[in-house]
């Protein structure tokens, strides 16, 4: 295995673990401190002005029209697709279904770069794929008990769309990803969808009024969802995507439930089982399936 796909590797798995810890986190601002709306301008706007303020000390080539509608699609499918719609799938699924669903976008990576990036379908890939989605659906139900929610049909397909999305920024952004900076691309991105979601966030308004009234506990983790799970969390993820395969990319995605089942039974929210470790061991194992299945040459630079 090369350096740089070690470095990958790293990235991806750094990127999740945030993600992962980050899973507790939002639900305990959400249940009592601020709204899914209020908590996602605070992840966009804070992260658009993080990266602006780290384009400063660094030097990248100027996009150019084209770049910058790529990055605008980069935006849409990254974060304001990906993240917007997902936040208000919640409201109409249960927690349960929408982590079983997003199981699904290994596949959705995987198909989308069979045809964007030429990469083959293989059986291996399939079996990986599929290994690492029946321990993180496994371990899931499990950290969830016998219930599996009470998800609707409209939020479940929604979550699904959401998974396409993401799998479509994974795999449609890593040409531009050897170009420019993974703070340049970051810049432009969560600038953009800032501008977009903007008309959404007037209705913050009121709660924003409200915000004097968060300990300093709550802050902490505000500034944990904005500079961690938001500006470095895609800061790592864009360096990974630079580096691997979108499948793999998308692999990592089952990583994040056996995070957050760790730090639920750190602070006492949750109890071990030797299921949840076994579950846990199914998902790495689907990893190394995937990961160590032979490469085929990109040529995603002929697309972008």
């Amino acid at each position: 295995m090369t350096s740089e796909r070690i470095k990958g590797h790293i990235c991806i798995l750094g990127t999740n673990t945030i993600f992962g810890i980050f899973i507790p986190i939002s639900k305990y601002l959400m249940g009592d401190c601020v709204s899914p709306l209020t908590l996602t301008m605070f992840r966009i706007f804070g992260a658009a002005v993080l990266f602006w303020i780290a384009s400063a000390f660094i030097e990248d080539n100027k996009p150019t029209l084209r770049t910058l509608a790529w990055f605008f699609f980069f935006a849409l499918t990254g974060v304001v697709l990906n993240q917007g719609l997902f936040i208000y799938a919640l409201e109409k699924t249960s927690p349960i279904d929408a982590s079983v669903i997003l199981t699904a976008t290994p596949f959705s990576a995987l198909f989308i770069s069979a045809f964007w990036l030429k990469d083959r379908i293989t059986v291996r890939k399939l079996a990986g794929i599929l290994t690492g989605a029946l321990g993180a659906i496994w371990l899931i139900k499990t950290a969830a008990g016998a219930s599996g929610g009470s998800g609707s049909l409209f939020g479940d397909l929604i979550v699904l769309f959401t998974t396409v999305c993401a799998a479509t920024y994974f795999t449609t952004s890593k040409a531009l990803a050897k170009d420019y900076s993974p703070i340049t691309i970051m810049k432009w991105m969560f600038t953009f969808s800032f501008v977009i979601l903007s008309p959404f966030f007037f209705g913050c308004r009121e709660e924003l009024a409200e915000l004097g009234k968060l300990g300093a506990w709550d802050w902490a983790g505000v500034l944990y969802v904005v500079a961690g799970a938001t500006f470095l969390a895609y800061l790592l993820m864009i360096m990974g995507i630079k580096r691997m395969r979108p499948t793999t990319v998308a692999m990592y995605i089952y990583v994040q439930p056996i995070v957050s089942s760790a730090v639920a039974i750190a602070v006492g929210q949750d109890d071990f089982s030797w299921a949840k470790l076994a579950a846990s061991v199914l998902v790495f194992a689907g990893v190394y399936i995937v990961t160590t299945s032979p490469r085929t040459e990109d040529s995603a630079e002929k697309k972008a």
